[in-house]
């Protein structure tokens, strides 16, 4: 009797000290009808344990327990959680807050998470708690978003949104599963969660279209088509110009947008870039004469400012040119692949192909490592052909079959087919 009150009292004492919590709200020992051994059932730094004790006291059960608890707070644990991890819509709560709030996001990355989380709450994982958001549940669901209706626009001037839900292509499931990545690492930080599982992106088709001089002069053609409104006429030029800076010069449109006049250095022919998506974005890049001219005549008397200032943006710049170019697209009938990025691409194929220097390439391009180089190579196979063609030259092994060569030997004259 007294050995049983001293395990019991002790094993009490151990898990007061252990979470600061009594062992009634803490201990949670419980006997199935179905067994004659005590179970435990807890949640620990997010993650459920729950398994037999093998004990059919529940005193011995109690040790079992306590035992269990000491050995998770040795491995690291500071806190015993009692209640279930949140759903993820219930954890979107203080996600949002946190990406509104951050000060190493970007206004680009804030929105990219903001529509991240929009995919995430149509599907079934909103509904679930974190803990149970596994890897096969994760790259296995189907995301759904809602249809947009681009004939009809709010006061704002954006698409509505229709009520029908259509499946997302590769890169919407990417951004909605990023979004699920950075929601459940923040959830192991603020010690929501123990562990995370590891998802894996879907395969999404790259930009493979590139803007050659016949698409080029298409597009230019349906830019500079007279047109008598004039705000309309000054947006196709400004989107033209846009295009233009992406081609000859490499930079991002995001670098192209907030551009501003002090940072164009005529005399130097280069364009100052301070910040952009990667840490090696803050660069120079060559200035074109085609782009240098473009740019006087756009910049005009203008000595500071933005290149491309917008009065119906917040940030004060032009944001995008989306829309125009959907539209000289399709007055030029090209391929609706081709997007303004096809120009950045152009701009590192046909540099990284007449240079050969793949690291002043990527440098002025902003990329941090060379294996980011790898989606703007789209090398022509003609090059590789061509020198082929000359090596058989050569070598004599550009033949039809059956063909006889100038000054091969035939078998009449052929010394070898003499028999002995």
């Amino acid at each position: 009797m007294i050995w049983s009150l001293w395990i019991s009292s002790s094993t009490r004492a151990s898990v007061v000290r252990l979470c600061g919590q009594s062992r009634r709200n803490t201990l949670s020992l419980f006997q199935p009808p179905d067994s004659r051994y005590w179970w435990y059932s807890f949640y620990f730094e997010g993650k459920r344990y729950r398994s037999s004790t093998k004990q059919t006291k529940k005193t011995a059960a109690a040790v079992v327990e306590a035992t269990l608890l000491a050995r998770l707070q040795e491995d690291g644990a500071h806190t015993v959680r009692t209640k279930k991890p949140p759903t993820l819509r219930g954890f979107s709560v203080r996600s949002l807050e946190w990406v509104e709030n951050s000060q190493r996001l970007s206004p680009n990355g804030k929105r990219y998470y903001r529509y991240g989380w929009r995919l995430l709450s149509y599907s079934k994982l909103s509904g679930m708690r974190l803990d149970q958001i596994t890897q096969d549940i994760a790259e296995s669901i189907v995301f759904p978003r809602p249809a947009i209706n681009r004939t009809k626009k709010d006061t704002e001037g954006k698409c509505l949104t229709q009520d029908e839900l259509i499946p997302c292509t590769g890169h919407y499931t990417n951004q909605a599963s990023r979004t699920l990545k950075r929601m459940q690492s923040k959830a192991l930080e603020w010690k929501v969660l123990r562990e995370t599982p590891k998802i894996r992106l879907t395969a999404a088709p790259g930009r493979d279209r590139l803007i050659d001089d016949r698409t080029e002069n298409d597009l230019e053609f349906a830019y500079r088509k007279a047109i008598k409104h004039r705000r309309t006429k000054l947006m196709r030029d400004q989107a033209w110009l846009v295009l233009v800076i992406l081609q000859d010069c490499g930079m991002r449109p995001d670098e192209v947008f907030p551009m501003r006049i002090e940072n164009l250095h005529w005399e130097a022919n280069r364009i100052w870039i301070p910040q952009g998506k990667t840490p090696k974005a803050r660069r120079f890049v060559a200035m074109s004469e085609r782009a240098k001219t473009m740019l006087r005549q756009w910049c005009a008397d203008r000595s500071e400012g933005w290149v491309f200032p917008s009065s119906r943006s917040k940030s004060g710049h032009l944001t995008t040119i989306a829309k125009g170019f959907q539209a000289a697209r399709g007055r030029a009938g090209l391929d609706r692949k081709l997007v303004p990025y096809s120009a950045r691409h152009t701009y590192g194929t046909y540099t990284m192909e007449k240079s050969g220097n793949v690291f002043a390439v990527a440098k002025s391009m902003g990329h941090v490592d060379l294996k980011s180089m790898e989606p703007y190579q789209h090398q022509e196979l003609e090059p590789l052909r061509e020198i082929i063609n000359q090596r058989n030259q050569r070598r004599k092994f550009g033949q039809v079959f059956g063909q006889v060569l100038e000054n091969e030997p035939n078998e009449e004259n052929d010394p070898r087919s003499i028999s002995a």
